[in-house]
């Protein structure tokens, strides 16, 4: 795998959380990518996927998981 391919590293049905994600991503050097946060869901179910480079992949899967607690309750509060 090329070390700059895109490779999903989360997924989400909330588009407030997913540009949380993203923010706090882009603020620890990450660069990533949304995809599907502008579709209209059927009955309020989307899927919105965080993409990044196969080489930060696992930084920030690490990443997410440690900060997603507090990232849901902001993007609940919003």
């Amino acid at each position: 795998m090329d070390a700059n391919e895109l490779v999903r590293v989360y997924t989400v049905n909330e588009p407030t959380l997913a540009e949380l994600i993203r923010a706090e991503l882009h603020g620890e050097g990450i660069a990533c990518e949304v995809s599907g946060e502008n579709q209209a869901g059927f009955a309020g179910v989307i899927t919105i996927e965080i993409f990044v480079r196969a080489q930060d992949a696992d930084r920030a899967r690490k990443f997410i998981e440690q900060h997603e607690p507090r990232l849901k309750s902001e993007a609940e509060s919003e």
